[in-house]
């Protein structure tokens, strides 16, 4: 049996979460007091944020609510590499958010796909292309 403390670290990736809070509030043109009052947290709650703080339990179910995400998606557990399950992955992920688009066409969906791929694509060659042969 496992004691309490031989567990996993689990913790809120506070990056990403920014990265998406500012991304949201950038497409949609809001000042950070604005999403705050959106969100229905301080806007020193999002100050806190920026620098890497983590929210309160309230806070940050409140900002991924606003977000439209699963709580989920900001979890990261050590030594977990299913956040690094790749391509098909990432690929599965993207097209279930776009089919769920109302605001896009069947073709602004592929579209959006095709892009992505080709940009996956792209990253896995030059990865490929910086290693070393190790068949020599």
């Amino acid at each position: 049996m496992t004691g309490w403390n031989q567990m996993a670290k689990t913790q809120i990736d506070t990056g990403r979460l920014f990265a998406v809070l500012e991304a949201r509030t950038t497409d949609e043109n809001l000042s950070w007091r604005q999403a705050a009052i959106q969100i229905g947290v301080s806007p020193s709650l999002l100050s806190r944020l920026r620098y890497g703080q983590r929210p309160d339990l309230d806070g940050y179910a409140s900002i991924v609510r606003w977000l439209r995400m699963s709580a989920d998606d900001f979890i990261e557990v050590e030594g977990d590499d299913v956040a690094q399950a790749g391509e098909t992955s990432l690929i599965t992920e993207i097209s279930a958010l776009l089919r769920k688009r109302r605001d896009l066409t069947e073709a602004d969906k592929s579209y959006i796909e095709d892009v992505v791929r080709a940009s996956l694509d792209h990253i896995r060659r030059s990865k490929a292309a910086q290693e070393p042969d190790d068949r020599s």
